[in-house]
């Protein structure tokens, strides 16, 4: 085991600088960066799940291509590295911010109009509109990398340390709020309000909920413009240089990291096929495909967001990942069990599987937004920087971009391939294939890297999991006692009433 800590607890972490706000104004900014991911989220679900398959389903997509699509996010993510360079040697952060996530939520307009109009000036579908529209996710997915670095650093320093697992993950708790409903009116215009057949109409259906997105997308960065920006220090020369280079000093947050990576390898191998799935094999209608693939795992992250945070500022990062490792590697192979009489299948493994993998993502937001911050330390000096951010994107999404390539190339070479064991309830076909390559994965990811993550203040993952398993255990008896709380309370008032009588009025 590598001896280099994830983080040195041990310093005394002193503030940069006088310019965070404190008190009411802290606990306002908090809130209004909550209220904007409540916009983000309704923007997010829009555009996933059924309305991005279907649309590019109707620019002639094929298997390889769906890869293509899976990969773009991984792919545009090496930009993040110029989001580093520009927050390190200027320091804008909000401005960077800014520019770079309006860029992101403004490019639905193009993506939902360009292929759409192409098309009507006599370009074949798979040819020009296909490239287009994969040219503009591309770019779309850019800008949210580049801006992703300089956010993350500005909220390391606008977050307190010891709640930032908690604030974090009960903001995306607010989202998910918001991301249900968008989820459910999605389905509910694509399966009541448009023919299937009439694959014009699909198409800009599909084309007005990414602009319907876009609207709430550009309102969540509207918001931080009420958000003060916080100076940071710019880098420059040998600084800029050892900023830049210190992530990779830090041998066990590598680790780390990659067991995220090949996670993120393992999910992608399959992700963007679990949609095409239930389409093509289950037969799915719109909205049972929005209730598994968005619904179901906001649900999940609903109800476990809050225990995995409470986690990760009490007990560390290394439990978390443990523990939620092993949980991730049966629900890869549930969607095998998928067949058009058990449908119910898939909801049970979307739900299982996003409740473990939003443990790998709480640790790993909060690991890497602890060593962004200007705070941070290690090895008992003050080493934060944005580089953190850079390195941690790159690498997990070098792998999410393998991943979604191979998925494409495995996908076209067994595209006509089908098994059917004797007394087995299905036939298996390429897909089947993808989701036990995703399980082996996972299981991998487990045994090779999880022993070498070195954090010395981290509790032990059997303590962790009773501290989780109380928290959700107080959690549901809460909840079950707050009728009979609301009732007593009533009863109490009633008494004091009648016991000081009636009153002249």
């Amino acid at each position: 085991m590598d001896g280099t800590a994830l983080t040195d607890g041990s310093v005394q972490q002193q503030s940069f600088t006088a310019g965070r706000p404190t008190g009411p104004a802290l606990r306002r900014q908090l809130r209004l960066i909550t209220l904007a991911w409540v916009f983000g989220s309704v923007w997010m679900t829009a555009t996933a799940g059924a309305p991005l398959t279907l649309f590019a389903k109707g620019l002639g997509a094929n298997e390889f291509q769906f890869g293509i699509l899976a990969a773009l996010p991984y792919l545009a993510a090496f930009l993040s590295l110029l989001g580093t360079v520009l927050t390190e040697r200027v320091g804008h952060r909000k401005a960077f911010f800014l520019a770079t996530l309006y860029l992101q939520r403004f490019a639905w307009f193009p993506i939902a109009l360009v292929p759409i109009w192409l098309m009507h000036r006599g370009f074949p579908a798979s040819g020009v509109p296909l490239l287009a529209f994969l040219a503009l996710i591309f770019l779309m997915n850019a800008g949210g990398a580049v801006g992703g670095v300089p956010w993350t650093s500005w909220m390391a320093d606008l977050v307190p340390p010891r709640v930032r697992g908690k604030y974090f993950s009960r903001r995306r708790q607010w989202a998910v709020l918001s991301a249900i409903p968008a989820a459910i009116f999605v389905g509910w215009v694509l399966d009541h309000h448009i023919d299937s057949r009439n694959q014009s109409a699909l198409m800009s259906t599909c084309a007005m909920l990414f602009m319907f997105a876009a609207v709430f997308g550009t309102a969540d960065i509207a918001t931080f413009h009420l958000v003060p920006d916080i100076p940071k220090t710019p880098r420059r020369g040998g600084a800029f240089w050892r900023a830049l280079l210190e992530p990779l000093r830090n041998r066990s947050f590598l680790w780390a990291t990659g067991f995220i990576a090949l996670m993120t390898f393992a999910m992608t191998i399959m992700n963007q096929f679990v949609t095409l799935y239930l389409l093509e094999r289950v037969h799915a209608t719109s909205t049972q495909t929005q209730l598994m693939v968005l619904i179901a795992p906001a649900i999940a992250q609903l109800l476990t967001l809050g225990v995995w945070g409470a986690a990760a500022d009490r007990m560390g990062k290394k439990p978390l990942l443990i523990l939620a490792g092993i949980g991730m590697v049966l629900p890869g192979l549930g969607w095998s069990l998928i067949t058009p009489t058990s449908v119910w299948i898939g909801y049970a493994a979307a739900l299982i599987g996003t409740a473990f993998w939003t443990g790998i993502e709480i640790a790993n937001f909060n690991l890497v937004i602890e060593l962004s911050g200007s705070d941070a330390t290690h090895d008992g000096n003050a080493k934060g920087s944005s580089s953190y951010v850079a390195v941690n994107s790159i690498v997990i999404n070098t792998a999410g971009l393998l991943g979604g390539l191979a998925s494409g190339v495995i996908a076209q070479l067994l595209v006509h391939w089908h098994a059917h064991p004797r007394g087995a309830f299905k036939t298996f076909d390429y897909f089947d294939v993808l989701f036990a390559i995703s399980a082996l994965l996972r299981l991998a990811a487990v045994v090779i890297f999880l022993p070498n993550i070195h954090e010395p203040s981290a509790r032990p993952s059997v303590e962790t999991l009773r501290f989780m398993t109380s928290n959700v255990y107080n959690n549901l008896v809460g909840a079950a006692m707050q009728p009979i709380r609301i009732l007593r309370r009533r009863a109490r008032a009633e008494t004091a009433e009648t016991q000081q009588g009636p009153t002249l009025s």
